[in-house]
């Protein structure tokens, strides 16, 4: 429906002030440039280094203190006079001391250490592939002292140079183009980078392989995809993506991207999601290869998206950076928004503002529990720094934008972000130097807004009460008391009635009218706000009457909204069912991804047992006129949507144990004579998990010797992550047996234990319990002390919180127990979801049969 009213909900009151930027480093030296240089072994995983620190001293001082962490020192100097250096590996800084004292001014300290290659993503790491092994870097938050002794703080921005002695027949990068190389004694060689702009130092990066590049030009820059040599045509859809984005966002933000070269770099195995180094891009394969044998519809979306994401950082993060991990959404809720944008902009058909509202509904559950925080957070540690990379950074970041962006006006928006950028480039922010430019350019209180949404945690809940005159009023959304105590917020809120139209401005918990609002009307028309919508029990049913008719997104959020006020108790949880039932079979694809993941999603919550096998029952038949319009195979010249759901909806009947969708996963595994070239990638989406779901040990050694046998990174990664679904307790302990040994790809045995977890939550744990030390050797600092509550977090077993609750008392240090405390409002929530709402759903199903 079209957008028809929009109401901002305005509660008075003082903004808080920003806080000042921090430090962990003694203030008074700062750094101006490095000139490093590396010498990598990577057969013995260990690497030594030189780097020249440039800096200046505000006053007379006796010593340098820097960031580092794992690194040895043989010798050093400051302007030439010998330096001591003593580290402290708790605080990871290593201090160097002059016998007399430095005069203010500019100085030199030279360093020569060594360190070492980490099996992990931290610092130098390695990832190793059939043939082959590479080497590369991931800094961010704190882990560019794994490298070098540096200032290794957001705002300690300096010029770094880069140089390494390689071996002669490999190819070396860094963040910017090489502009030398000399041969060495030894088969080496010495590649010299040229200096990078001033920027942060986790943006530094570093790699090593046997690599080869495609490029394209694109506005005075070179544009390139770097990956193992002879996988190269895999990224060319990567490349053509990026030579789009850029010339976009050259004009988007106002600012030319100022590098003269940006590489897009694909890692085989598991590299830890994506980085945006600044002009060399380090991605993990899945988010950059296009194989036309194993990506699907939603693989190039992905790809798409990811690159989109990790492009818009190289303005939203490393030309402009947040001054202090407090305001890293700075960098990744615009960096969501954005690719978001791009998407929309270049692929419309895909309808990316329907996929983004999944998005916001994952950062609403987590900020609906007492484990939530601000946006804006506090954060005065590295393991603080290394929690806050989470859904309410990223998805609440997100959805905020959009919805102020949506109350500025597009146009303001954009007028804004360039001010911004123009006035703060190779700068450090605060999200209130934002809110300055955007508020200049609407005209408009944005940072008002702004600030109620980014500095307190939780979720506006806007109630429509029906009657002779509607009413709306304004509370907050919680799944446990924490979560509920009472806050307010100037919320946007849009009201799309089937006819009239209404304004009204809410102020707070009063119900207020909206002049001439008809019933029946959707809240949050468009779906742009950050809130959950009530409705009483008459205008629910004058709303769900009218489900076929509503956009597509207001279509979504009755579900969404529907779902979790269900569980949570607010409403009855056949709600959610009914507007299930009275979705067409004709609605929107990702309406009907959407719903179907939903449904899928509630069975989790059943035991084995008549009640779950009439839930299913239910749930099947819904779905079977969906199946019948998507069928098995794909149709000529369909939508890439049309796919997107069809892999989705298969998906969905493989976890609800459909016979018809598993019997002909396996007919068709089995017609393939075990050549899997013989599965077209959208088939391998649904018929392979099918198989895996439901092998025997014969089906299992089968898909195993498969995974063995490849030699595609991306396949081996995907064939023994869907090792990780089978749902016979016996097979699913091989998989976690082996998730500990050197058979899976590089840093992919903690993901098939998170995958056993799933479908065996109590068998993953104790397992974790067991065999720690084995698992935590591939983890990252990032991943270590969130992997345990991670796979604790997928039970719905109520003594499971105590459990991790006394685990993460005696090993894991208080400072970094954010996602223990998400994990245990997970598990708490979940099991009163089982205790109270499955009956309720079962009471639902069983009424629909009398």
């Amino acid at each position: 429906m079209k957008i028809l009213a929009l109401v901002a909900a305005l509660v008075l009151g003082a903004l808080p002030a920003q806080a000042a930027v921090q430090t962990q480093l003694p203030v008074g030296v700062e750094p101006v440039a490095y000139d490093l240089t590396v010498t990598p072994d990577a057969k013995a995983l260990s690497f030594k280094g030189q780097v020249r620190i440039t800096l200046t001293t505000a006053k007379p001082t006796d010593r340098v203190v820097l960031n580092a962490a794992d690194l040895t020192f043989d010798q050093a100097s400051l302007d030439g006079a010998p330096a001591k250096v003593t580290t402290d590996p708790e605080a990871q800084t290593a201090t160097f001391t002059l016998a007399r004292p430095l005069p203010a001014g500019r100085h030199v300290l030279a360093v020569s250490y060594a360190g070492k290659i980490n099996e992990g993503p931290a610092g130098l790491f390695h990832v190793d592939y059939d043939g082959g092994r590479m080497l590369m870097t991931q800094f961010e938050p704190a882990d560019a002292r794994r490298l070098l002794p540096l200032f290794d703080e957001p705002a300690k921005k300096a010029v770094f140079t880069v140089s390494a002695v390689v071996p002669a027949g490999q190819m070396a990068l860094s963040n910017m183009p090489e502009i030398g190389s000399t041969p060495l004694a030894g088969g080496l060689k010495q590649v010299r980078f040229a200096p990078t702009p001033k920027m942060s130092s986790y943006l530094l990066f570093f790699g090593l392989g046997d690599l080869e590049r495609i490029s394209a030009e694109v506005d005075g820059t070179t544009v390139g995809v770097v990956m193992r040599k002879g996988d190269t045509e895999n990224g060319r859809y990567a490349l053509e993506a990026a030579t789009k984005l850029l010339a976009y966002y050259n004009s988007y933000f106002g600012v030319k991207y100022p590098l003269p070269k940006l590489d897009l770099i694909g890692a085989p195995g598991e590299a830890a999601g994506a980085m945006e180094n600044w002009g060399a891009i380090l991605y993990t394969q899945s988010y950059i290869v296009v194989d036309p044998e194993l990506s699907t519809a939603a693989d190039r979306q992905t790809v798409f998206n990811v690159v989109a994401h990790e492009m818009a950082h190289q303005w939203f993060g490393d030309l402009v950076t947040m001054a202090w991990w407090d305001d890293l959404w700075l960098n990744e809720g615009f960096a969501n928004w954005m690719a978001v944008k791009a998407s929309d902009h270049f692929h419309p058909e895909w309808r990316p503002l329907l996929t983004a509202q999944a998005d916001k509904d994952d950062a609403l559950k987590l900020d609906s529990k007492a484990s939530t925080h601000p946006v804006v957070q506090t954060i005065n540690t590295v393991a603080q720094a290394e929690q806050a990379f989470d859904a309410i950074t990223y998805q609440k970041g997100e959805a905020v934008i959009r919805m102020l962006e949506g109350y500025a006006g597009e146009a303001a928006w954009r007028e804004g972000v360039a001010a911004y950028m123009a006035a703060h480039a190779y700068d450090n922010t605060a999200s209130a130097d934002l809110w300055a430019a955007i508020d200049k350019a609407a005209g408009k209180p944005i940072s008002a807004i702004a600030h109620d949404f980014t500095l307190q945690p939780g979720v506006p809940l806007i109630s429509l009460t029906s009657g002779p005159v509607p009413t709306l009023s304004q509370g907050r959304f919680g799944t446990d008391e924490a979560s509920k105590a009472p806050l307010t917020w100037r919320v946007p809120v849009r009201a799309a009635p089937v006819s009239g139209l209404g304004s009204a401005i809410i102020s707070g918990a009063a119900p207020q009218t909206m002049d001439g609002l008809v019933m029946p009307a959707v809240l949050n028309a468009g779906q742009t706000g950050y809130y959950r919508s009530l409705y009483d029990a008459k205008a629910f049913a004058l709303v769900a009457g009218q489900m076929g008719r509503w956009e597509a997104a207001d279509q979504i959020g009755l579900l969404d909204d529907g779902m979790a006020l269900g569980l949570a108790g607010y409403a009855p949880v056949g709600n959610y069912l009914q507007l299930a039932a009275a979705l067409p079979a004709s609605a929107d694809p990702l309406v009907w991804r959407r719903a179907a993941g939903g449904l899928a999603g509630l069975d989790g919550y059943f035991d084995a047992g008549s009640a779950r096998d009439a839930y299913r029952a239910w749930v099947l038949a819904r779905l079977a006129p969906v199946l019948d319009r998507v069928g098995f195979d794909a149709k000529a010249g369909e939508a890439d949507n049309e796919a997107i759901l069809r892999e989705t909806l298969l998906t969905a009947l493989i976890a609800l144990d459909s016979p018809a969708v598993l019997a002909e996963a396996r007919r068709r595994f089995e017609a393939t004579g075990h050549d899997l070239s013989r599965l077209d990638a959208g088939a391998r989406s649904w018929v392979l998990p099918g198989v895996a779901q439901g092998a025997d040990s014969a089906t299992f050694d089968t898909l195993r010797g498969l995974a063995r046998a490849s030699r595609d990174p991306l396949e081996k990664q995907q064939l023994y992550e869907l090792l990780a679904g089978v749902r016979d307790a016996a097979l699913a302990q091989q998989v976690l047996d082996l998730a500990i040994t050197e058979e899976p790809p590089t840093n992919v045995g903690p993901r098939l234990i998170a995958g056993v977890a799933s479908e065996h939550p109590d068998l993953a744990w104790r397992f974790t319990l067991a065999n720690l030390p084995a698992i935590s050797k591939g983890l990252d600092a990032l991943r270590r002390n969130s992997f345990v509550p991670g796979i604790a977090g997928r039970s719905k077993d109520a003594a499971r919180a105590e459990e991790l609750l006394a685990f993460a008392a005696a090993n894991i240090p208080a400072d970094a127990q954010g996602d223990t405390k998400v994990a245990v409002a997970r598990i708490r929530y979940g099991a009163e979801i089982k205790a109270r709402r499955v009956p309720e759903i079962s009471a639902w199903i069983a009424a629909q049969g009398r």
